[in-house]
């Protein structure tokens, strides 16, 4: 579909066709995968990962939770944030590993244990394939 716009009148052509957007059957579709994925990214990494761990405290508080931005208002999606709750700060630590030290001296280093790198990527096929399988039927 082509539509000429005077210059003078192209933010309201941009506005009318994001309101468009809003209403239609796609983006509600869109909203409802992207909620559907990030509670399934939520019950895979509460399942753990290669790490063992001891109390079940950092597998436990994974949680999603739906982002206020200023640019989900223009465009009329979700758009959902996949964090662990009470242990944010171990997450970077058992992805990447960490350097071990005693004294101020290296003494080794910790293996990192990635496992959220794999359910980045598992969202993302999920989610495409959500959104395929929903606008499709």
């Amino acid at each position: 579909m082509k539509v000429k716009v005077n210059p003078e009148d192209l933010s309201d052509a941009v506005r009318e066709a994001l309101d468009d957007w809003a209403n239609t059957d796609v983006r509600q579709a869109v909203n409802a995968s992207v909620q559907e994925t990030a509670k399934e990214i939520v019950k895979l990494l509460k399942k753990g990962g290669p790490y063992q761990e001891h109390t079940g405290d950092y597998s436990g508080d994974w949680a999603a939770r739906r982002e206020q931005r200023e640019y989900t208002a223009l465009i009329h999606t979700d758009v959902y944030k996949v964090y662990n709750k009470k242990h944010y700060r171990l997450t970077h630590l058992l992805e990447k590993g960490h350097v071990l030290r005693r004294g101020g001296r290296k003494i080794g280093d910790a293996a990192a244990f990635v496992h959220i790198a794999p359910a980045e990527d598992i969202a993302r096929d999920l989610l495409a394939s959500k959104i395929a399988a929903k606008l499709e039927g």
